[in-house]
């Protein structure tokens, strides 16, 4: 069982992950196109306006934010395998969000858009949280399998952002284009 104290430091790291995911995500949605479409911002940040590429508001700014409290949870072994389901299921819950809602509406509503951001960081802490609190991911092995993963996904990342699936998911809806 996890004791009080690290309850309280966990809950208050939660908060301030949020909070940076949350802005560093806002300003990521930008940084491509003010950097003049820089081929190494193009990997971390959205190219275009597809839902895929605006995954990368999530996953990026919270990979970081989740290294730095494994160092300041003082490499708590439960804080890498959480991050990367509590990411997951981030970026899942903000793709159903989004077309959940476009599905019903048959629009896509900017205001909706950027909320679905908010609730997808949001699970994503919560899923994290609840994980670290309880008895999951208590060996080495899970940490290992979670860098793999996350390792994947960025790879994932950096060649869609060039050589996208020809589906709806990555499609620009304001150019129709996929990627580069």
């Amino acid at each position: 069982m996890i004791s009080v104290g690290i309850s309280k430091k966990l809950f208050n790291l939660c908060i301030i992950g949020f909070i940076f995911v949350s802005v560093i995500g806002v300003i990521n949605h930008f940084v491509y196109e003010l950097s003049g479409e820089s081929e190494i911002t193009a990997i971390f940040c959205p190219i275009n306006e597809s839902t895929w590429e605006h995954l990368k508001l999530i996953f990026f700014p919270y990979i970081i934010w989740g290294a730095v409290q494994y160092f300041l949870m003082n490499k708590n072994k439960k804080v890498i395998p959480s991050k990367t389901v509590g990411v997951i299921v981030g970026m899942i819950t903000t793709v159903l969000f989004f077309y959940t809602y476009t599905g019903i509406s048959g629009k896509n509503i900017s205001f909706l858009n950027i909320l679905s951001f908010f609730i997808g960081v949001f699970s994503a802490f919560f899923v994290d949280y609840i994980l670290i609190k309880s008895e999951c991911f208590k060996t080495g092995k899970s940490n290992l399998i979670a860098i793999i993963i996350l390792i994947l996904i960025c790879i994932i990342f950096f060649l869609f952002t060039y050589m996208p699936p020809l589906v709806p998911l990555f499609k620009d809806p304001i150019d129709e284009s996929f990627g580069l």
